[in-house]
């Protein structure tokens, strides 16, 4: 059985900060029905928003920005990936 692997989606990018304050430019990929932020040479979940950012599954990460208007991905509520 093949494994489900990261798919850069084109034209995606976000901006996040790490901790101390510093800020990055970053791809996303999906993997399933759910959205990555490559950061730190892996990929971290991205999760619901709250307030002005998205959370990841790396507490010390944020999303302050990404992509709006690409088909197939959906960032309001919890992100995820529809498209092919």
């Amino acid at each position: 059985m093949a494994i489900e692997l990261f798919h850069e989606i084109p034209d995606a990018e976000a901006i996040i900060r790490q901790r101390g304050g510093i800020f990055k430019q970053a791809k996303v990929y999906r993997r399933g029905g759910k959205l990555y932020i490559g950061a730190s040479g892996g990929y971290v979940r991205l999760t619901a928003k709250f307030g002005d950012t998205w959370g990841t599954s790396n507490p010390n990460i944020s999303v302050v920005d990404i992509s709006q208007g690409i088909p197939g991905m959906f960032v309001t509520g919890e992100p995820r990936w529809t498209g092919n």
